[in-house]
This record gives structure tokens, C-alpha cells and sequence, in this order.
């Protein structure tokens, strides 16, 4: 049981690095001023598929992606990440990458499934430059043999510390 802990916070750990792929994506579109030379009249763009491949490899695909204000909008978001340690994907059905506050959101139905775990939640920030992941409501990871809720999920990437609060755990046997 100990063990499937442990993999479950590595996978957690995994999670905040999604928040770096947003802040590579929005680095990237500053650098190519891409957004700036599209000449849609809301700046959308739609059906849209995002690779990168530096140290790890990730996709980014949506269904549009607006940006406002130094804020990307972006509906479906969809991010696969392929790395060292692993991969992961996490959905939801809005996404929102601040620039200026280097914070993404996911929200409306976040699913977040690797090898071992699956979490589910309404809403997740990631604050790419603290490398730390909050909410203020209800989760629940799930695993081969336990379900997990609680509430107030913080993570943080650097000192290794996953927490919830009112936690409840069910564990199941092999047959169950």
C-alpha cells in the first residue's frame, strides 16, 4: 500500500511539470508573436494540435484557443506528457494560462489519469513559478486497490509534499 502512495505522488509530482508546458507554450507564442500575425477578428484559433520535444516530450490539443489580455482561453484542453519518469494526461473542459502570473487553471470536469492513478476534480491551479498545485474542493484519486477523497489538495513539487484534507480512503482486496 505504502508503495502505491509513493507512485501516486510521483505522478502528482508529473502533474505540476504540465504546468511548465503551458508556460513553454505561452513562451513560444511570445517569441513567434504568432497570435499577433493571425488575422482572425476574435484572434481564435481552432482545432489545434501543439508538439514540443526538448528534454521531454508533451501535446497540447484543443478545441480553440483565445487569447485576451495576456490570457489564453483555451476549451478541451488535452495534454499528454511522455518523460523519464513516465506519462500522464490531463483534461479538462476549460483551460487558462496567465501569462503575467505564470497560473494555469484547469477546470469544468478535470480528469487527470497516468499509469497507476486516476484523479478527478472540478477545478486545479498550478502556479508555474511557486511549482505548487491547489484547489479548495473536493478530489478523488483513484488506484488499483484504494479510492481516495478529501478536500483543499496542495502539492508541492519541490519539497515532495502532497496533502488533502477530510481525507476518506477505501482500500479493496483482490477480489474486490
Amino acid at each position: 500500500m505504502l508503495e502505491k502512495i509513493k507512485k501516486s505522488f510521483l505522478f502528482f509530482l508529473i502533474l505540476l511539470v504540465s504546468s511548465f508546458i503551458f508556460k513553454e507554450v505561452s513562451d513560444y507564442l511570445d517569441k513567434q508573436k504568432l497570435l499577433e500575425n493571425l488575422k482572425y477578428t476574435s484572434n481564435t484559433i481552432e482545432n489545434f494540435y501543439l508538439v514540443s520535444k526538448s528534454d521531454y516530450t508533451y501535446t497540447l490539443k484543443g478545441y480553440k484557443l483565445l487569447e485576451k489580455r495576456n490570457k489564453f482561453y483555451i476549451e478541451n484542453p488535452d495534454v499528454n506528457y511522455f518523460g523519464e519518469k513516465g506519462s500522464f494526461n490531463i483534461k479538462s473542459k476549460k483551460g487558462l494560462y496567465d501569462v503575467k502570473e505564470k497560473m494555469i487553471t484547469f477546470y469544468s470536469g478535470v480528469n487527470f489519469k497516468s499509469k497507476d492513478i486516476r484523479m478527478e476534480t472540478e477545478y486545479i491551479f498550478i502556479d508555474t513559478e511557486k511549482k505548487i498545485a491547489y484547489n479548495d474542493i473536493s478530489t478523488t484519486i483513484f488506484s488499483e486497490n484504494m479510492t481516495t477523497k478529501g478536500r483543499n489538495l496542495f502539492l508541492d513539487i519541490d519539497k515532495e509534499i502532497l496533502k488533502l484534507d477530510k481525507v476518506n480512503s477505501q482500500f479493496r482486496g483482490k477480489d474486490g
